[in-house]
């Protein structure tokens, strides 16, 4: 019987160790070396796991923005709600674009706001920290 528990013991590490490394990061997706600004207007907001994204309306270009490491959890300690962003709200948002150019695409930094610079919700940092 101890054989069994020690042997399940292992599979179950060993399986928590594969979801562990399958997880994605953002290293070579995003040039992480030159910061983005842009202003635009909310077309959609996804407040779901893995990590939420918006699609902001950019001079009649769409942007996938991506919140990356940020899980809802993370972001509900914030203040974020799945109504903190509607169709038609105006932002303005910093990140690091996509390296492909084809694709539209920004790893958000920092907290968006307004496009007045104010802040979108009560009690959201409007210094960049997220």
């Amino acid at each position: 019987m101890n054989i069994f528990k020690v042997v399940m013991a292992g599979l179950a590490l060993s399986l928590g160790s594969l979801a562990a490394f399958a997880h994605h990061s953002t290293n070579g997706i995003y040039n992480e070396e030159t910061e983005l600004e842009l202003v635009g207007t909310v077309k959609e907001w996804r407040f779901i796991n893995p990590h939420p994204t918006m699609t902001l309306e950019v001079d009649g270009v769409e942007w996938d923005v991506s919140y990356g490491g940020s899980a809802v959890a993370h972001l509900m300690r914030r203040g974020y709600t799945a109504e903190t962003f509607k169709p038609g709200d105006r932002l303005r948002v910093r990140g690091f674009e996509a390296k492909i150019q084809t694709v539209k695409g920004l790893l958000i930094r920092g907290t968006p706001t307004k496009e007045d610079g104010s802040p979108v919700f009560e009690g959201a940092p409007t210094d960049g920290s997220l």
